[in-house]
């Protein structure tokens, strides 16, 4: 969403009554608290911005052994634990029930 520039911005007619019913100090911390936000939004702008840059070939070496095994599928028990019942037979179901 981008943001209106000063000269495209337009101010509903009540904010306008409303900031000039305001004293001179309250007016300057309106002023205040908008420049604050200003501020805020510039520095979250930078922020996004100055991300580290990746260094290349850092973790050069790092992983020196991969599993032949690697590609081959998990086996069910990985997946749903030694006590599933999906998994288990009756009797296992039963056992697991009296203990």
């Amino acid at each position: 969403m981008a943001t209106p520039s000063a000269q495209s911005l337009v101010i509903p007619d009540d904010v306008v009554a409303n900031f000039q019913a305001l004293s001179p100090e309250q007016r300057q911390q309106i002023f205040d608290f908008a420049e604050f936000l200003v501020h805020q939004q510039k520095k979250a702008g930078e922020a996004q911005v100055a991300q580290p840059k990746r260094i290349r070939d850092l973790d050069k070496g790092a992983v020196i052994w991969i599993s032949d095994d690697f590609d081959e599928p998990l086996p069910d028990d990985f997946w749903f634990g030694e006590t599933d019942p999906l998994m288990m037979t009756d009797e296992q179901v039963q056992q697991l029930r009296k203990s």
